[in-house]
This record gives structure tokens, C-alpha cells and sequence, in this order.
């Protein structure tokens, strides 16, 4: 009789596992289930409590974003929807009778009517050229016109292009240069119009000239023809006739200037000194130019950016270089100069920019009074009267009260109001179901990721079931509304706002007709109510730096709106108070991007889990290395009994 055996022998983290079926037994099952038993006394428990804390966490995180949403968009001094500003409750139709005023509000207007006469608009200083610095549209000199016989030029007037061209069968020998400009005026009026430019010849000196026409009536009144941008351009097909009308080097092909072009090639030589180069102050701030590297449009747009008070541009109606005074109002100086250093009798921009315009002030009648201002916007009352023209007879402004405007930031309000605190009461009221605990690692294993998504919703419901801070917080959020305020004797209920039924848990409940009869009566009063802020302690800068005396104080002193501030940042403000705290909530659960993020008590008790689920982790790793060692040493034993046996059973055996 004999017996054999089999042994299996692994290496895990160095250890060598002795498993097999010496001792006919399922080692691998065996330790898995002593290490679930295991995991079950302590790691499952630690993994669930810290997913239940990362679950509190995030709730928590979700309402405070919440919370900071409806804070800013109505207690941020800078919204417009600002229940702590004014403003946000002077809410007004402006109209005016005339286009020549226009108006807008501040916070100190009031409802009313203004009547405003402008007899002078404020006006900037200017410096311009007493012409365009382009100058008409010219040729050079005369020329032999034999040749023009077949070609073709175009005229653009004020962006129109049309193209003229001469007959292959006419002879032109012997034109003389105003005969050639008498055809040139024929043609131009036949292909842009008459009495839209002027050609003109002058056999001395052999010169035409392309001008806007002036219109004499039958009274010898002259008009302009309206005409500005002449140019004339070589055709897009055919035989150009620009070089034998006297268009080559030197001449002027347009009236207004290419403002890319080089400075040498738009002003006179006597416009740079030795060096090549404009130089000259403007205000005090000195500005150089060079002739061939820098262009009109550098020119313009250093002195632009410059900030010497004034601002260079080209006008393409006039063909004009204007500076103009930055501030309107007489008096307001507009200084061009060479630089100190500039030698004398040296020549610049000032050569050019040689009409002056002096600055005037606005002058207005407002209510009754005459008023003098260097600016066309004016203020006064509240009231900012914005002038566009004079008037020949007086404007009148009127300032209504919005009272849709003002209920529909106060039913906006209460809306965002009981949107949030039915968010807050969800969750306090929601039922934990200790059924649906987290699931552990193992678990999850065994499950579709349809059934983890669904177990886990019902294990998140009711992690914040009746908690104390979110109580706390809905409980004071209440008690603003119905606390007495110093000095006042104005409340919600005189609006048409009432707190509504005990089981409501706090909501908010509007009678829209009432507040806009309020509104309508008593609007000062609402402000009051909003607005009113503390005598000692007013403001929102320092709220978080004063302590529990001072602080209930200004809850006492202040209204609506102040009030809600404080309980806002008592619970979710970013700034730290005078011991160092920053919100409640934010030190119970932090937010993201703020250092409150990592510092906080539930991160703490996180981390403090994790740490415990290592510990637990490394324990359990070793318990595992314990009890492979034990059957390790049970099949060993076992296998060497059995070949003891086996031996003992053959040698019994070769005996009999």
C-alpha cells in the first residue's frame, strides 16, 4: 500500500507559501475568509466613516457655493442687484422732451422734473492746419498731350470710381494746358457729375489742378459742392494716361494723404530740422519724429498714447491735421512748443498746426439758474445732465419712479431667498438610511456600476439630516427678518412680506400689490429698512474684526440687508476673524481655491482616517503573512508524515 502527495509553492513579498493537497485542504479560501472576517472588526468600518465624512464634505461644499452665489448677487456692494447700495432702490425712468439733453441718475437723485436751457456747448482747444496737408489733386508740368490719344485714367470722388479715357482717333498735338483742362472738366462731368469738381489750367505754369467745386447761384452766393476725396489712379486694364497729363514724379495724385506714408513725403522740407526730424512739446512732454522712419500714423499714435493732454488726428472730411485739447472748457491750455533745447529759428510742426481754436465752457440754465461748466456732463442733485447741442428753448428731464424695478429686486430677492433655504431644509430634513451604509472595496467588486450608482445615492441621502450648523445658520437667517431695528418702525409685513407657516420653515411669502403700494408711498422708508446701516459700526470692511459686543450692536443699529451680510460672512466668509477663523462653515468643510480647502475640520477627520486605514492595511497585510505561515507549516509537517507512511508501508510490505 502507498500514498502520495502534492505541493504547491509560491513566492509572495519574498515569502514562500507551501499550499496544497497534503492536507486536503483549500488554504487560498480558507485565509480569504479569515481576512473578510478580519477586514469586518475594523478596516470596513474605517472606510466607511471616512467615505461618510468625504460625502458630508462635499454636501457641504455644494451649499456653501450656494450661499456665495446668493451673496454675491445681492450683497456685493458692486452688483447691480445690491440690497446693501442706495441705488439699487432709487430706481428711475428718465425722459427728456429734446435730443439736445440727456440724463442719468445717481443714488442722491430724487424723483422730479428739471427744466435745462443750453445756449454753448464745452468745447476742447484745438491747433489745426489752416488747410489739407495734402493739397489738391495737381500735375507736374506741362506735357505734350499727342500722346494721350488711346489711354484712360480714373477719377475717384468720395470712394466713386469712374474711368475716363481719350479716343484712339483724337489728336491732341498743340493743347495747350488750359485747353486740355477745359476737355479734362468736360469729361469729368460727364462721368461723375457736374458741379462736383473743378478742373483747372494755367499755361505759365503749365499746371491742372482736380479741386472740389464751389457753387455760385444766381445771387453770387457760393456753397460748397459737398465734394471732399478726390484721387485719380491708373486704369485696371489698358494704357495708363497719367504720365502723359503730367502725373510723374512730384505730383499729387490725391487730396488726402496716405497717412502710412513716410513724414518726408506728406510734409514740406521746412517742416524738419538739420537732423531730419519733428521735434516738439506738447504740454510739457516732448515728442521727436524722423522723416523716413516714422509715418503719419506713427506720429498720431505716439502722441496718443503719449498722455500729454491732447490727442493728434486726421480728419479725411477735411483733409486736416487737428490736435485737440484732451479736457474741454476754456482755459483748458493746449500748449505746442519746440523743445527747450531746439535751436533758434529752427522750424517744426508748429509751421503746420498753424490755426488756433480756443476752448469754450458750457453754458446752461437749470431751473432757473445759470450755470457755467468747462464739461458737457453735469451733475447736480443726483441728476447727470449729458449735453449734446444747444437748445432754442428749454428741455425738460423728468425722473419717475421705477417702482416695477424696485419690486422686482425685492421679489427677485425673496425668490433666491426661498430657493436657497428650501435647498438647505432638503437636506436637514432628508432621513438617513443606516440600511445603505458605504460600500466597502470588497463589496464594490462584486457589483455592476449601475448598482453602485444607485446604492450610493441612497447612502448619501440624509448625511446632513438635522445638522446643527446649517440649523443654526437658517435659524438666525430668520430671526433678521423679524428682530426690531433701532429707529425704525418700518418691517417686512408693511411690504407685503410675510415669514408664512411654522411647517413653511422660514419661506417667504409675497404680496406683489402691497409692495408696489409701498413702494409707491412710503419709498425712503424701504431704503430705511434695507439700507440702514449701524451709527457705531457701519460699513462692511471691518465686520469681521469685531467682537460679540460690537457685533450686536450693529445688528440692532442696522437694517435688512447688513444684517444678512453679517450671518453671510459669519458662516461663509473667506477673511479670517479676530481669532484667526475664517466662516463656520468654510472651518467646518473649506472650499476650493482657498487655503481653506486643506484646513478644515472634516479634511482633518479624513486625513485622520486615512492614516488609521493604513495602519489597519499594514496590520492586516502581516495577520495574511501569519496564517499562510501556519498552513505553510501544517502542509509541510503533513507531507513529510506522509512520506513516513509511505516508507513505513513499503518496507511492511517487501517483508510480508
Amino acid at each position: 500500500m502507498s500514498s502520495s502527495s502534492s505541493i504547491s509553492a509560491t513566492t509572495v513579498s519574498g515569502t514562500t507559501r507551501i499550499t496544497g493537497l497534503s492536507s486536503g485542504l483549500d488554504v487560498d479560501s480558507i485565509v480569504e475568509q479569515l481576512m473578510t472576517a478580519e477586514k469586518a472588526k475594523k478596516l470596513n468600518k474605517l472606510q466607511q466613516k471616512e467615505q461618510l465624512a468625504e460625502w458630508k464634505q462635499e454636501a457641504y461644499r455644494d451649499i456653501i457655493a450656494d450661499i456665495q452665489a446668493f451673496t454675491s448677487k445681492y450683497f456685493n456692494t458692486t452688483s447691480s442687484t445690491s440690497l446693501l447700495s442706495q441705488k439699487s432702490f432709487k430706481q428711475y425712468t428718465v425722459t427728456s422732451s429734446s435730443s439736445a439733453v440727456t440724463a442719468s441718475y445717481t443714488s442722491a437723485a430724487g424723483a422730479g422734473s428739471h427744466s435745462i436751457a443750453v445756449s454753448q456747448l464745452a468745447t476742447a482747444a484745438t491747433l489745426a492746419s489752416s488747410a489739407s496737408i495734402s493739397g489738391d489733386v495737381r500735375t507736374t508740368s506741362d506735357t505734350d498731350y499727342s500722346s494721350l490719344a488711346g489711354k484712360s485714367f480714373v477719377i475717384t470722388v468720395d470712394g466713386v470710381a469712374r474711368t475716363i479715357s481719350f479716343g484712339s482717333d483724337t489728336d491732341f498735338s498743340g493743347y495747350t494746358t488750359e485747353e486740355m483742362a477745359d476737355y479734362l472738366q468736360t469729361a469729368v462731368d460727364a462721368a461723375v457729375g457736374e458741379n462736383k469738381v473743378t478742373v483747372t489750367g494755367d499755361d505759365d505754369t503749365g499746371l491742372i489742378t482736380f479741386t472740389a467745386a464751389v457753387i455760385t447761384d444766381a445771387d453770387g452766393a457760393t456753397s460748397d459742392s459737398g465734394v471732399q476725396a478726390i484721387s485719380v489712379s491708373a486704369p485696371g486694364s489698358g494704357t495708363s494716361a497719367l504720365a502723359a497729363l503730367g502725373f510723374g514724379s512730384g505730383s499729387v495724385r490725391s487730396n488726402r494723404v496716405d497717412t502710412t506714408a513716410a513724414l518726408s513725403e506728406i510734409f514740406d522740407s521746412s517742416v524738419f530740422n538739420d537732423d531730419g526730424q519733428i521735434a516738439l512739446t506738447i504740454n510739457g512732454v516732448s515728442f521727436t519724429f524722423d522723416a523716413e522712419e516714422d509715418s503719419l500714423k506713427d506720429m498720431i499714435s505716439e502722441i496718443n498714447a503719449g498722455d500729454c493732454g491732447a490727442t493728434l488726428a486726421y480728419d479725411e472730411l477735411s483733409g486736416k491735421l487737428v490736435l485737440t485739447a484732451s479736457d474741454t472748457g476754456a482755459g483748458a491750455a493746449l500748449v505746442l512748443s519746440e523743445p527747450e533745447d531746439a535751436e533758434a529759428g529752427q522750424s517744426s510742426l508748429l509751421s503746420v498746426l498753424n490755426t488756433a481754436t480756443a476752448g469754450l465752457d458750457a453754458k446752461i440754465t437749470l431751473d432757473g439758474k445759470t450755470l457755467t461748466r468747462s464739461s458737457n456732463t453735469i451733475t447736480v442733485d443726483g441728476v447727470t445732465y449729458t449735453l449734446n447741442a444747444t437748445t432754442s428753448e428749454a428741455a425738460t428731464v423728468s425722473l419717475t419712479q421705477d417702482v416695477d424695478g424696485i419690486c422686482d429686486l425685492i421679489t427677485g430677492f425673496v425668490e433666491d431667498y426661498n430657493a436657497l433655504i428650501a435647498t438647505i431644509n432638503s437636506a436637514l430634513q432628508e432621513d438617513y438610511d443606516s440600511d445603505y451604509p458605504p460600500l466597502t472595496d470588497d463589496q464594490k467588486e462584486e457589483m455592476t456600476d449601475e448598482e453602485i450608482e444607485k446604492w450610493e445615492a441612497k447612502a448619501k441621502t440624509g448625511i446632513l439630516e438635522n445638522d446643527s450648523l446649517l440649523t443654526n445658520f437658517l435659524r438666525e437667517l430668520r430671526s433678521t427678518m423679524v428682530d426690531s431695528i433701532s429707529g425704525l418702525s418700518t418691517t417686512i409685513f408693511d411690504l407685503g412680506i410675510d415669514t408664512g407657516d411654522y411647517d413653511e420653515k422660514g419661506k417667504l411669502e409675497i404680496d406683489e400689490d402691497a409692495l408696489k403700494e409701498a413702494i409707491q408711498t412710503d419709498p425712503q422708508a424701504i431704503i430705511n429698512l434695507f439700507t440702514k446701516q449701524s451709527a457705531q459700526y457701519s460699513g462692511t470692511s471691518t465686520v469681521r474684526k469685531l467682537d460679540a459686543g460690537a457685533l450686536t450692536t450693529r445688528y440692532n443699529e442696522e437694517g435688512l440687508a447688513y444684517r444678512f451680510y453679517d450671518i453671510l460672512a459669519k458662516y461663509t466668509s473667506t477673511i479670517r476673524d479676530n481669532s484667526g477663523n475664517k466662516g463656520l462653515m468654510l472651518e467646518k468643510a473649506g472650499v476650493d481655491e482657498d487655503a481653506s480647502d486643506t484646513d478644515n475640520t472634516l479634511t482633518t477627520e479624513i486625513e485622520k482616517y486615512q492614516k488609521a486605514l493604513a495602519e489597519e492595511e499594514d496590520r492586516l497585510d502581516d495577520y495574511e503573512e501569519k496564517l499562510y505561515a501556519k498552513y505553510t507549516t501544517l502542509e509541510t509537517y503533513i507531507s513529510k508524515m506522509n512520506a513516513q507512511l509511505s516508507a513505513l508501508q513499503s518496507y511492511t510490505s517487501s517483508s510480508s
